[in-house]
């Protein structure tokens, strides 16, 4: 069974890198800016294997986004509105259709003076992850509100809210309020429930040496564990290269790192399985 399973994706690696390298030259004739992302992920427990594209083009003032994998296909379309010295709004809608099921989502996000907000909303009729690997193993309606209100330049309060209801009807909420003070780093305290689990929230962030290498961590303890940890380093003096880091560990045991350079990308994870997604993003130049 792995065998003809094995086969059957080095045919598909092989028919979409074809199709990859003919996207390519089709679209740097455009003169854009645009970008494609090709990978293989691979998953153990139930295995699973696909090779990944992810295509990017901006037409105008949208993005136009195409993901593929061997089982399923999504399309998205974003764009942003600028309001001078006001403020700015960006969206992004997407829909997924694959042999599993088929999913919908829009995204926004705008900030104007000392507010800044985003909300979302996704739906799907299967796993999410079996529409776009890498995704939550979650199906159903997802709903979540996310504000900051910066009180001056050194301090910010902050909240989010959220609401799920799962293929099984079954409905979860969540909701967390923030506070962070900014000194030579930047510390946030802050208070949440998630699922009827109470916890605390403390996190840092600050620049680690002269060059401009910048961590980010985020613990939050109580009943319910989870740590996330981002550094991001430069590679060369002028910053066009940067050595990006990513932590999450959490308990009940899961866990991801990831870790992206010069263009190549690697995810590792566990969460009652192991899985590893390897991308590389080719940049067509062009206009921005």
């Amino acid at each position: 069974m792995f065998q003809v399973r094995r086969v059957h994706c080095h045919y598909i690696a092989r028919v979409l890198r074809l199709v990859m390298v003919a996207l390519g030259l089709k679209l740097s004739a455009f003169g854009l800016g645009q970008s494609l992302t090709f990978g293989l992920y691979g998953r153990l427990a139930p295995d699973h294997l696909t090779p990944t594209i992810e295509a990017t083009l901006p037409l105008g003032g949208l993005d136009l986004q195409a993901r593929f994998q061997q089982d399923a296909l999504g399309v998205g379309l974003g764009s942003a509105l600028e309001f001078s010295a006001l403020g700015r709004v960006s969206y992004q809608l997407e829909a997924s259709l694959g042999l599993a099921g088929w999913g919908v989502g829009g995204r926004a996000s705008g900030i104007f003076g000392p507010v800044a907000a985003r909300v979302e909303a996704l739906y799907s009729n299967t796993l999410r992850n079996n529409l776009w690997v890498g995704e939550e193993a979650e199906g159903g309606l997802k709903v979540g509100l996310l504000g900051r209100y910066r009180l001056d330049p050194r301090q910010t309060l902050g909240g989010q809210v959220g609401f799920k209801n799962d293929l099984a009807g079954i409905a979860r909420g969540m909701a967390e309020l923030s506070y962070a003070l900014r000194q030579t780093q930047t510390y946030t305290f802050g208070l949440g429930i998630e699922d009827s689990r109470i916890y605390g929230l403390l996190g840092w962030r600050g620049e680690l040496d002269e060059a401009g290498t910048l961590l980010e961590a985020t613990l939050r303890a109580g009943q319910l564990n989870r740590l996330e940890a981002a550094l991001t380093a430069p590679l060369d003096d002028e910053a066009l290269n940067n050595l990006k880091l990513r932590l999450t560990a959490a308990y009940p045991w899961a866990a991801s790192l990831g870790i992206e350079a010069y263009g190549f990308r690697a995810d590792a994870g566990y969460d009652g399985g192991f899985s590893l997604w390897l991308r590389y993003t080719l940049n067509l130049g062009g206009n921005e």
